[in-house]
């Protein structure tokens, strides 16, 4: 068990939302500086992550935070304008947060904070009067937020004189329930200043059986003595303001006796002196019986997921998880359909004990219905849409063109497009790698383009779109594009091609993914022209999807790219070769055919399709497997890449759904296999990994044309 406080992964993973929140909004920004709601959402983001920092125990992050929030502030209150510089710098800063919140635990504080430092002396332009105010520059300086002799209160000193602030607190009754705790908004206050409180309204005895260990009773008001700011105070409350009454309100400028306090106290409220020593009795006995009452509430917690950590200062660095945000009607949808589902359970078991087919039948045909809804809805469940990673890449390219001197406009269409989070995930590097290359390669630097009559500034397009039961993504851009005649040449020089040989502009352009593959004369720090785009294809290979580049030379590039919905759960035709049974992905399939076996079966051959010869493979031959040839096959002809090859095998069953399962480590280096699938019976069906068996014959076609005509086709 996790020994993380939940409060604290909770921080943790808000952070990282509020943080791409963040970034989006800066962006946008950019484009549309005037846009005043942007600039408010980007403000309250920084706001929330200040007061969250502080108050679980991220101070590197408070403190930090403090300066950026305060420019953000002078923005918002159009002191400052917003200018490409001031949104670098925060996007840095922004930067800087998330590596702050994922340090690990044994990382140096103090190369930490030289970093903040660095960043908090470039924000101390935009301060009012150039310095930043809550930079340490010097190491053995005590952090913000910490007491020293001349601030003995944990938050750093303000300019103008210290003050009382009046709090009210009129907490909600399930505080407990969503992490918070007065006894510890209480013990935040007292580190900021001295702190009177009085708690007044209705309190249940402790036997009374209306008494709720776990809720919250009653009013708490509260006079504040600090040199902090009305800010600081308020970011003690930043997590309760949504379900509880917070009010502060500033009465006196200076310092006062805590005799003095308790009479002012007292005149506010209403009380008198005698009435407030009571009350605090009170108070006392009751944040005893609540703080046991508290240990008790944990206890049982920890004897249910165990032991968690509460104090913030010795926190365990939180490690990432693996969350993800779902639609309320989504799940609504699923605790329905588990409510039929006991219901169907019910009516089988009655329909069993009578043994009555018809209603089994009938059974049957409803569990089969909603076993399909139950499918969908699941795997609704892991949709995201692709939208969510588009910031990402809008970042990216703003980045890269300003390093490389270029002019581009990013626009990304299709964000709302749903993909699978394990797909959208683990697609992330091969969509940055093409980025890349067209920003490096593909588009012209500013004097070139409008020397071959272009605008100054390229463009680049990132779609996605749902066809045919697939998810299309295409990266295209308007820059010089791919000269074959260079590929050409290059793919002579690697011995991919006979020097006589006349391929064609799709054998051309597959050269460009073969490993190492490069037409750049110089290969820089950001990308080389093909260098690297063998892994990006095997990589969208593993996901079961393909890649294709079409290019104009002069024009520019394009490259498709077509995933699976999800990796879960596939369609195919399960088909048995002996007795041992595949499962062909529909999304390959094409369809059917016949042949009669007269002579001895070779691994790969040819068969007449429509007037065409098709390359075949035996799956007997190639698995190996045992048992006597029949003399009459079916072939599965299938398509990718736009090749086509058909499998023989010995018997198609029909169509299947296939619930997919990882092939175990020790079975990773088998070939030709995707994956596993459970059938009805409880037998095992090997998934074919169709774009690997079709380059499989095509190599194995191209060394047979290969020995009979070297100028015919491509060399592999």
């Amino acid at each position: 068990m996790s020994d993380i406080d939940p409060s604290i992964g909770l921080y943790v993973e808000e952070t990282r939302e509020l943080l791409g929140e963040l970034e989006r909004g800066l962006l946008e920004l950019e484009s549309n500086p005037g846009d005043t709601e942007r600039v408010d959402a980007c403000f309250r983001a920084m706001h929330t992550i200040k007061g969250g920092g502080a108050m679980f125990g991220f101070d590197e992050i408070s403190r930090f935070t403090h300066d950026v929030e305060t420019v953000l502030d002078r923005v918002r209150s159009g002191e400052l304008p917003i200018t490409r510089e001031l949104l670098s710098l925060t996007l840095a800063a922004k930067d800087h947060i998330l590596v702050l919140l994922e340090a690990p635990r044994d990382t140096a504080v103090d190369e930490l904070r030289q970093a903040s430092d660095v960043l908090l002396a470039a924000f101390a332009a935009y301060l009012p009067n150039g310095t930043a105010g809550h930079a340490q520059p010097a190491l053995d300086q005590p952090a913000a937020g910490a007491a020293t002799d001349d601030n003995p209160y944990a938050c750093p000193a303000q300019s103008g004189p210290p003050g009382i602030y009046w709090v009210r607190l009129r907490p909600s009754a399930t505080m407990l329930h969503t992490g918070n705790d007065p006894v510890r908004l209480l013990a935040e206050l007292d580190t900021l200043g001295m702190v009177r409180v009085l708690r007044h309204g209705p309190l249940p005895a402790l036997d009374d059986s209306d008494y709720d260990p776990e809720a919250v009773y009653g009013v708490f008001d509260l006079l504040v003595c600090t040199p902090c700011s009305a800010e600081s105070l308020r970011d003690v409350f930043i997590f309760v303001e949504g379900d509880s009454e917070v009010s502060l309100t500033r009465i006196h400028t200076g310092l006062l006796r805590g005799s003095d306090l308790d009479e002012l106290l007292a005149t506010l409220v209403g009380q008198d002196e005698a009435t407030i020593d009571a009350a605090q009795q009170r108070l006392e006995a009751h944040v005893a019986a609540k703080v046991a009452a508290i240990d008790v509430a944990k206890k049982k917690v920890q004897a249910r997921t165990g032991p968690t950590e509460g104090e913030p200062a010795a926190r365990p660095q939180p490690t990432a998880a693996a969350t993800l945000r779902v639609d309320a009607g989504r799940l609504d949808s699923l605790v329905s359909m588990v409510g039929e589902l006991v219901i169907l359970q019910s009516r089988l078991r009655q329909a069993a004990k009578a043994k009555d087919i018809d209603a089994v039948a009938e059974v049957d045909e409803d569990l089969e219905r909603l076993t399909d809804t139950l499918r969908d809805v699941a795997l609704g469940l892991r949709m995201l849409p692709i939208g969510s990673v588009f910031s990402q890449f809008t970042r990216l390219t703003r980045d890269l063109s300003a390093s490389l001197g270029k002019e581009v406009e990013f626009v990304a269409v299709g964000g709302e497009t749903e993909l699978d989070k394990t797909v959208i995930d683990r697609m992330k590097d091969p969509l940055v790698h093409l980025l890349r290359n067209s920003l490096d390669h593909g588009l012209e630097p500013p004097q070139e383009r409008l020397a071959n009559g272009k605008p100054a500034c390229g463009r680049i397009t990132l779609s996605a779109m749902h066809s045919a039961g697939n998810v299309v993504i295409v990266i295209a851009d308007d820059g010089r594009g791919i000269d074959l005649s260079v590929v050409r040449r290059k793919a002579m020089e690697r011995g991919l091609i006979a020097p006589d040989a006349e391929p064609t502009e799709k054998e051309l352009f597959d050269c460009i993914f073969k490993p190492g593959f490069s037409t750049a004369a110089t290969v820089s720090d950001v990308s080389g022209r093909g260098v690297g785009m063998d892994v990006v294809k095997r990589n969208i290979e593993a996901l079961r999807g393909t890649v294709e580049l079409e290019s104009v030379l002069g024009q520019g590039a394009r490259v498709t790219i077509r995933l699976p919905l999800t990796l879960a759960i596939i369609d195919g035709f399960n088909v048995m070769v002996g007795g041992d049974s595949y499962i062909v992905p529909l999304a390959n399939l094409r369809g059917f055919q016949e042949r009669f076996v007269n002579e001895v079966v070779r691994t790969v051959e040819t068969l007449e399709r429509m007037g065409e010869l098709v390359p075949v493979v035996s799956l007997r031959r190639l698995f190996a497997v045992p048992g006597q040839q029949p003399v009459y096959e079916r072939v599965v002809i299938t398509e990718t890449e736009g090749e086509t090859v058909g499998f023989c095998v010995d018997r198609v069953i029909g169509r299947q759904q296939a619930v997919i399962k990882s092939l175990d480590d020790c079975y990773r280096h088998l070939k030709w296999i995707s994956g596993t699938t459970i059938n009805g019976d409880g037998s095992i069906s090997l998934i074919l990994d169709v774009p690997q068996l079709v380059r499989f014959v095509r190599s194995r076609e191209e060394t047979r044309l290969q020995a009979t005509d070297p100028s015919r086709t491509l060399v592999q």
